[in-house]
């Protein structure tokens, strides 16, 4: 059966991590483990599946084992509180990333066709679909902020809390990628 260490003071933990590196941070993870998991999945509001907040964690404490001075004057606990909620926001962000999702076939579906002719139907359809290449072709998160402004009629605030960042962000990502769609598409001669 697994003994269970007593706690200890901050100043008896940094000692201890000086003196016996091992033993000192398998005591600060035993000690500082639930602070930890408390911190992160409140962070995460939900985001991800228990095993984003594991792996948060032991991404968490790695960062304090390699980086954590243990002369350093300030408070241990605090130290790791913020590692943890800069780790657990890093993951938000990145997840949340990942949920979105590329233009495809069944997005486009549901645009309405007001041409009159099958050639002016298809040139139409040529033009739109070389469009969404060259908005995906930008990258993530500006062909996602594109996206949901134009095709989804999405304000710069609403668009920055799906991807994370402030609406003047999003402003500014939005002009840029604009000015490059721009010019890709006057490279192949198509004005919009």
């Amino acid at each position: 059966m697994k003994e269970r260490r007593s706690v200890m003071t901050e100043n008896e933990l940094k000692n201890l991590i000086r003196s016996n590196p091992d033993d000192g941070f398998r005591q600060l993870f035993e000690q500082y483990h639930g602070y930890a998991f408390t911190i992160i999945h409140r962070t995460l509001g939900g985001t991800g599946c228990a095993k984003d907040a594991e792996d948060c964690i032991v991404d968490t404490f790695a960062d304090v084992i390699l980086h954590y001075d243990t002369y350093a004057k300030g408070s241990l606990r605090s130290y790791i509180g913020a590692v943890a909620r800069n780790k657990a926001i890093n993951l938000k962000r990145s997840l949340t990333a990942a949920e979105f999702y590329t233009v495809g076939d069944e997005e486009t579906n549901g645009i309405p066709d007001n041409s009159d002719s099958i050639e002016e139907s298809a040139e139409k359809s040529q033009t739109f679909r070389l469009l969404l290449d060259k908005v995906e072709g930008l990258g993530k998160p500006d062909s996602t902020i594109i996206i949901h402004k134009f095709f989804f009629d999405m304000s710069s605030i609403e668009i920055a809390k799906t991807v994370g960042m402030t609406p003047a962000a999003v402003r500014m990502r939005l002009s840029r990628s604009l000015k490059k769609l721009k010019k890709s598409l006057e490279e192949l001669g198509v004005t919009l």
